[in-house]
């Protein structure tokens, strides 16, 4: 209103110009999984294998959780590679030219390294972790159900991203749906030398990517415990 306001005052026939938006939220579907943190790792390589896709985009919010999950995808014939802010730019274009020609199909990112991408036929969006605002979530699922194709958003949810997923559901206007833990194998994940299970007696391991948490709980929408979770006994 202001900028019409300005215009009217300044402009002689000054013309507005619309435009739709390039995602169509009736072709978007967004869900999420809240799954115990020694497990988002394998949950994860589940859902690549199984869901039937096309090209997609993982988003984490670290280069070393990028670099993380794209080592370990490929151990279980994910062809996965990342792309992030610490790669050079010649490494970068030849990273999208790969993704593009679609000698990989899955692409791990940071929110600054996919700024400015220009990606099509992406069917899927994965947050391996939870953006720190509604904003940057937007971001992230507004790169697939564009120009009328279908689209998919999943988050996968652990304690360490009840916090960020509390404040991106602050935005009423996303609808995300919770869904049922389907069975799947807990997989082997590897740091740099060392191998162990998801059950590993080293936290690191545990965890599904490098850094280390110490709560565990179920993900509330609501209420006024610290990150939006409720803390369990054990």
């Amino acid at each position: 209103q202001d900028i019409e306001h300005i215009g009217r005052r300044y402009m002689k026939h000054p013309q507005v110009i619309s435009a739709e938006s390039y995602v169509d939220p009736s072709k978007l579907t967004q869900i999420y999984y809240d799954v115990p943190s020694n497990q988002k790792f394998s949950l994860l390589v589940h859902l690549l294998k199984h869901e039937h896709i096309g090209l997609v985009m993982v988003f984490c919010n670290t280069r070393t959780n990028a670099d993380f999950v794209a080592k370990n995808l490929k151990r279980y014939d994910l062809d996965a590679i990342a792309i992030h802010g610490g790669l050079s730019q010649n490494v970068r274009n030849r990273v999208m030219e790969m993704f593009h020609s679609n000698k990989v199909s899955i692409l791990i990112c940071t929110d600054v390294a996919a700024r400015g991408l220009d990606i099509k036929n992406v069917s899927h969006i994965y947050n391996y972790e939870i953006p720190g605002n509604s904003t940057e979530y937007v971001h992230r699922i507004g790169r697939t159900a564009r120009a009328g194709k279908e689209g998919m958003a999943i988050s996968i949810v652990s304690q360490r991203d009840y916090e960020n997923f509390r404040k991106v559901l602050q935005n009423d206007e996303l609808k995300i749906e919770k869904m049922e833990l389907p069975k799947f194998e807990e997989i082997k994940i590897k740091f740099g030398d060392g191998e162990h299970r998801g059950r590993g007696k080293f936290n690191r391991f545990r965890q599904g990517y490098p850094q280390r948490s110490s709560h565990r709980g179920n993900f509330h929408r609501g209420g006024s415990n610290r990150g939006g979770y409720k803390r369990r006994r054990y």
